[in-house]
């Protein structure tokens, strides 16, 4: 967005007082619910940096990465769940083009009451409750932090982000970010994979 965009001025004085604390801890699960702010093919990615370390919040309705948005039912829902986790764990959602980012700390938080990591030993037949796609279980959200190092990230002015690339759902995704060097926002469409942070 350039610098007289309205949505940038509508950003920006959030920013500076929400971001560095959204990025460290996650929303509520009533603010993960919240209908207004689900928009399928359309994710949010806050990004804090601090000289050579970042703090990454990632927002996005469950559909754009799992292509589904009730609690996992199947086996085979199980396990696409799990990969994803385990991909969000260990993959920096923002990156150097240089690639020397690395996840030191992630949580993982979906809007469903059951923990994720503990999906793998219950049986699952009572979640069935035969509601379809839409219905009672629509609206379902997947949060995600990160807290990353990168060598000379403050010599960094364009940085990745595989998410666009990686979940082909995923139409738009929206970028803000505050460090040394300011703050700003930008959004990346089907294709994009670089921002600049820098001046």
């Amino acid at each position: 967005y350039g610098q007289d965009d309205p949505m940038r001025r509508n950003v920006m004085p959030l920013m500076t007082v929400a971001l560095a604390s959204a990025v460290l801890a996650p929303l509520p699960a009533g603010a993960a619910n919240n209908p207004s702010a689900h928009q399928h093919g359309h994710a949010e990615l806050q990004v804090a940096i601090d000289t050579n370390t970042a703090d990454v919040f990632l927002r996005s309705p469950a559909y754009n990465l799992l292509g589904f948005e009730h609690e996992p039912r199947t086996e085979q829902q199980h396990q696409q769940l799990a990969d994803l986790e385990q991909w969000l764990m260990s993959t920096p959602l923002i990156n150097t083009e240089d690639g020397n980012c690395n996840v030191e700390d992630a949580s993982f938080h979906s809007s469903w009451p059951e923990a994720t990591r503990h999906h793998s030993d219950h049986a699952h037949e009572h979640h069935d409750h035969d509601h379809e796609d839409g219905q009672a279980n629509d609206h379902s959200d997947i949060e995600i932090t990160q807290s990353l190092t990168c060598d000379g990230l403050a010599d960094h002015q364009t940085l990745t982000t595989p998410m666009v690339k990686h979940f082909p759902a995923l139409e738009h995704l929206d970028v803000q970010w505050i460090g040394p060097e300011g703050q700003g926002a930008t959004r990346l469409e089907a294709g994009d994979q670089q921002f600049r942070v820098g001046r």
